[in-house]
């Protein structure tokens, strides 16, 4: 079956348009039809129902395209495997990790990986902490790196590093004159960003009754930016922040009444499932 043909019938079964279904694949509209008509004759089935501009799958272009979509995914991986092969990758690693671990903690790895093994490609998937745990028990990648411990049964979790947890304020305050009461007075307390330290730095605010004002925020890389903006200030693990510090764009303030947690990532791999031999060479040189 022409791929091709398959590729027009995945574009209009999506845009249910002949003219923009004709322009995302830069293509004239009259070739859209011609391909949409060869496919019909191929399967024998009239697969969209036309009245005049208006277009929809028919029930056998409904039941088609599931078929469909699984060639072109099969075709597109076929393609790309040989690709690999033939620019001297033997072996694939697929890793999933939250949005965070993704940005401070695999690029150095990945690329003392890659230095030591160069015919290894790696694949990186992200999805937030809470879905590491069940994307790796169900399969979906061989190792994860979450920051937060999973739950799931059939997952194996180990910490793979801790570091500090600390109160970053916008470049323009001065540490050494701000105290923690004060700077939570005149910020907004940008919360609800990580997944695991949360609760007990906000029981001990309010075990000291500080006042503040939490705006919550569910991503690190948005907090940063708008703690750069001067919208407010958070409580973050120093490896995000360790750049802008250096930079003066952020600052670090003391909080000596304070018994911050620390941030932990986690590495996560399947329980009772036999992992390939590059995801467990992978995990010897995670613990080098």
């Amino acid at each position: 079956m022409d791929i091709k043909l398959l590729r027009t019938f995945e574009m209009l079964a999506k845009e249910l348009h002949f003219h923009r279904t004709a322009d995302r694949l830069h293509m004239a509209q009259p070739t859209v039809t011609v391909h949409i008509r060869q496919l019909e004759e191929q399967v024998g089935a009239e697969l969209f129902e036309r009245k005049g501009r208006k277009v929809r799958l028919t029930t056998a272009g409904e039941r088609f395209r599931l078929h469909a979509l699984r060639i072109l995914e099969a075709h597109d991986e076929a393609m790309s495997d040989l690709a690999r092969w033939k620019t001297g990758y033997d072996a694939r690693l697929d890793i999933l990790a939250s949005p965070l671990c993704a940005e401070h903690v695999l690029p150095p790895l990945w690329k003392d990986y890659a230095t030591e093994y160069p015919n290894v490609e790696v694949r990186i998937y992200t999805t937030f902490s809470p879905s590491v745990g069940p994307g790796i028990a169900a399969g979906r990648s061989h190792i994860g790196f979450s920051r937060l411990n999973s739950q799931h049964p059939d997952t194996v979790t180990r910490v793979l590093h801790e570091e500090p947890v600390v109160l970053i304020a916008p470049g323009t305050v001065d540490p050494a004159a701000t105290e923690v009461r004060t700077l939570l007075l005149d910020h907004p307390l940008l919360t609800k960003n990580h997944p695991e330290y949360w609760d007990t730095v906000m029981h001990q605010l309010h075990e000291r009754r500080v006042m503040m004002r939490p705006m919550p925020v569910q991503q690190v890389h948005v907090t940063r930016r708008l703690i750069i903006e001067g919208l407010g200030v958070s409580f973050l693990p120093l490896s995000a922040v360790a750049d802008d510090l250096a930079r003066g764009t952020l600052v670090q303030v003391p909080t000596p009444d304070l018994r911050l947690p620390k941030a932990r990532t986690y590495l996560v791999t399947p329980r009772n499932k036999s992992l390939p031999r590059v995801a467990l060479d992978f995990l010897a040189f995670v613990e080098r």
